[in-house]
């Protein structure tokens, strides 16, 4: 269980880094962001959700590592959603 939660947290991290580092980025090329940045952010990662709690009831252990992508995945775009709508009201 343990090996699980090690690769969902680095695939959660991973993607809140990529999305910092994307957004840090852009406000240095003085970019604006795009108009429902955050809710598509926040709708993408609804569908892995989704996608992950199906996959954990349909697929056996064998497919843990594609289980813990979706997990990490959802929980960095909710995590990304969440940092966003608390530092930036």
């Amino acid at each position: 269980m343990g090996l699980r939660a090690a690769r969902i947290a680095v695939f959660s991290a991973g993607l809140a880094f990529l999305f910092s580092l994307s957004r840090r980025a852009s406000l240095a090329l003085n970019n604006e962001e795009a108009p429902g940045l955050l809710v598509a952010i926040a709708i993408v990662s609804g569908l892995f959700s989704i996608r992950a709690i199906v996959t954990e009831k349909t697929m056996g252990p064998e497919a843990n590592r594609t289980k813990d992508f979706l997990w990490g995945i959802s929980i960095g775009g909710w995590g990304t959603v969440l940092y966003r709508l608390l530092t930036d009201a």
